[in-house]
């Protein structure tokens, strides 16, 4: 899980994602019990759409990004923090 959570492969978690989907709710392994649990996004489904919207603007090209040592420059800047 710590491997999952550390990886910036966005290729490779949705390989994970992918299969990870194909995992019943409740599986064990010998000797083991454990259930998986779903969580509910604290995001609106507005949100989750235009995370959506920009990611896929981002990813066509249409947007750029700019690095995270320049956004914390500005953030800086404009907000003092």
């Amino acid at each position: 899980m710590q491997k999952i959570i550390a990886c910036d492969d966005e290729d490779l978690l949705m390989k994970i994602e992918s299969l990870l989907k194909n995992v019943k709710p409740g599986a064990s392994e010998p000797g083991e019990s454990y259930k998986v649990e779903g969580r509910k996004s604290q995001l609106s489904n507005e949100q989750l759409e235009e995370i959506e919207r920009r990611w896929k603007a981002y990813k066509s090209g249409e947007e750029k990004a700019i690095p995270w040592e320049d956004a914390r420059k500005e953030i800086e800047r404009e907000y003092g923090f």
